[in-house]
């Protein structure tokens, strides 16, 4: 073996044990990266509208506390004026899920159903009674406590990017030590910075299309509680491929418990299907542009890389990271091959 082959497979694997490394980093850190990721995220969405309001002659810091005042305000009246309709819709869902239960019971075998659910309960349910509940109040409490106060710090985190956000540009492109280097550094991050907004304008504005469209085919189907079943549809659909599958999944669940006619459950779930298929094959592709251009299975996989990493937020993260790591491999010299499996 030569001395070039000899450094090459050191090479190789110093870079496997690197992104080794950094996988195990990524989920040990999750509960420190995740909200700096989702407060890039938003930041990024809003920026355009903070520098709107930076050439209008207004201080970035004054543009951003305003702009995140008009956010929140926003989300906070259109919850409390929707809050009986979320407390109905948030009720509606364990009376459904009793329904399926109550449903599978009756067509598939009782008995079965009824021995397994006494073996998960046991005899505690008949001596716990009330003090479960009573026990489920602080949780509650304390899960409420928690939400509050990480949206706190996401909300100041975010404050701060839109704030330094072009100092903050400046002084990652300041890190390369020559020119070119420097000119790839800015070149990166404004490709980072273009194809995620573009995506989240996208996925947004595409989420909104199904929620809707969801909506309004339900209620002429005379669903009961048809608008919590299109939200629903809407944040699903922010999912890949498995978001779709799940609404419609969920769409025949919801009509076979209200309608207790398979026919129906299943025109419910082919409407779902239909409309998410429409709005991934017609609506979405020639929005997207750059921002789509990966392939399938990287997409896909990458999605079950970033879901055991973060869970649940690594759902909704993994295109926009995917979009991100791309960037850079397309413009990384060392990272070319990477650039490259990424393409569709």
């Amino acid at each position: 073996m030569t001395i070039d082959a000899r450094h090459s497979g050191a090479a190789r694997a110093l870079w496997l044990l690197a992104v080794l490394a950094s996988l195990a980093f990524m989920r040990f850190a999750a509960a420190l990266l995740i909200p700096i990721v989702l407060g890039v995220l938003i930041a990024l969405a809003l920026e355009p509208v903070v520098g709107w309001l930076v050439r209008h002659r207004i201080h970035r810091g004054v543009a951003a506390g305003l702009v995140l005042l008009l956010l929140v305000g926003g989300l906070g009246a259109s919850t409390y004026a929707a809050r009986d309709r979320l407390v109905s819709g948030v009720e509606a869902l364990p009376r459904v899920a009793r329904q399926a239960r109550d449903l599978i019971r009756d067509r598939i075998g009782g008995a079965h159903l009824e021995q397994a659910s006494q073996a998960l309960s046991g005899d505690s349910a008949s001596t716990a009674g009330g003090g479960a509940a009573a026990a489920a109040v602080p949780r509650v409490a304390e899960l409420l406590a928690g939400a509050l106060g990480q949206a706190t710090v996401l909300v100041f985190l975010v404050f701060f990017l839109l704030q330094g956000g072009p100092r903050a540009v400046d002084q990652i492109v300041a890190l390369g030590r020559t020119p070119a280097r420097r000119d790839t550094l800015r070149t990166i991050v404004g490709d980072i910075r273009h194809q995620v907004q573009q995506f989240l304008l996208v996925t947004l504005f595409t989420a909104v299309v199904v929620a809707v469209a969801t909506f309004a085919v339900l209620a002429w189907m005379q669903v009961a509680h048809a608008w919590v079943w299109g939200v629903l549809a809407g944040l699903f659909n922010v999912v890949p491929y498995f978001g779709p599958v799940v609404v419609s999944g969920g769409m025949f669940a919801v009509g076979l418990v209200q309608q207790g006619d398979a026919g129906q459950a299943v025109k419910m779930a082919g409407a779902a299907l239909a409309i998410t298929a429409l709005e991934g094959w017609v609506i979405t592709p020639p929005l997207m542009g750059r921002a789509e251009r990966m392939s399938v299975l990287s997409v896909f996989v990458g999605l079950l890389l970033f879901s055991w990493l973060w869970g649940a937020w690594g759902t909704l993260l993994a295109v926009p990271m995917l979009a991100a790591v791309k960037a850079v491999g397309d413009h990384v010299d060392g990272l070319k091959g990477l650039g490259r499996l990424l393409a569709p």
